[in-house]
């Protein structure tokens, strides 16, 4: 699963021809592949609560870009369980 499919598993919109993201304030700014700092995004989608905790639970936020295409990779999960503690 690359990070483009793992969006659409949480229903977020992956527009055509966008190659790349970043979190712009409330909204995600959809990238070509050819993007240069400072020009205008493909795209800026709004971005809800719901759709926020999901892609912050997945891993999918960061600061810097996320390219779509990549491998879907997992965050760690830190600490452990209740089972594992008693």
């Amino acid at each position: 699963m690359n990070v483009r499919d793992k969006l659409h598993e949480l229903s977020i919109y992956v527009p055509e021809g966008a190659h790349r993201y970043r979190l712009g304030k409330g909204c995600l700014e959809w990238l070509r592949a050819d993007h240069v700092e400072g020009a205008a995004a493909l795209f800026r989608m709004p971005v809800t609560r719901d759709q926020y905790e999901s892609m912050l639970g997945a891993g999918l936020l960061c600061t810097a870009e996320r390219v779509v295409e990549s491998p879907y990779i997992a965050p760690p999960t830190f600490g452990r369980s209740r089972e594992a503690l008693q």
